[in-house]
């Protein structure tokens, strides 16, 4: 399944960087119609549903299965060194999975469905930074990956770490806490729409 990739990083000085698989800036566009796409995104202060109803409990949250198999192929990924591109990452500690920013990952994924739209920035004009921060949750680094189109966690997870973007975000070891969402569309450009939330409190 072909798949579209970008990534950009806000850094306490206000700096933007961006890196795409497939276009330019936070979005891409596909190869061939409905096929899938993922982008990421990061950003650092200045101060679903999947059709499988099963739910489990992690640190107090409840989630939906396919959430709590993603955290676990995230911190599968982050326990060993890896490439991402050209650039080298060692092993990170596990990330804790956070319902606060789960919200900010909801949002997101509903609006790109419900708006038909494929970008980190929002119908709002708002990025993760700013979603973030809505769900009151104070953070010191925050990053995004977005992803549309993909069947399963297995092939959205492989086609971020196979992105060095998305990789990068997947591998920082400055992140502490994940979310995820993942939300079926109908009548939008792609079946369904992922976005994961990497977060460290303030």
């Amino acid at each position: 399944m072909n798949g579209y990739l970008t990534t950009s990083v806000f850094l306490i000085s206000a700096v933007f960087l961006t890196a795409c698989g497939g276009g330019g800036g936070g979005s891409s566009s596909s190869d061939s119609g409905r096929s899938s796409a993922v982008a990421n995104n990061s950003e650092t202060s200045q101060e679903t549903q999947t059709g499988n109803p099963e739910t489990v409990v992690i640190a107090g949250c409840e989630v939906d299965q396919y959430q709590a198999d993603m955290l676990n192929k995230v911190n599968a990924a982050r326990a060993s060194a890896r490439s991402c591109g050209s650039e080298q990452f060692s092993a990170a500690e596990p990330l804790a999975y956070n319902c606060p920013i789960e919200g900010a990952a909801t949002h997101h994924s509903n609006d790109m469905a419900e708006h038909n739209f494929f970008s980190h920035t929002g119908s709002d004009g708002l990025r993760v930074g700013a979603r973030v921060t809505a769900t009151g949750y104070e953070w010191s680094v925050v990053g995004e990956n977005i992803a549309a189109g993909y069947d399963d966690v297995d092939t959205v997870v492989q086609a971020w770490l196979d992105s060095p973007g998305h990789c990068r975000n997947i591998m920082d070891s400055r992140f502490s806490q994940f979310a995820v969402d993942r939300v079926d569309a109908n009548g939008a450009d792609y079946e369904n729409y992922w976005t994961q939330v990497f977060a460290t409190p303030r």
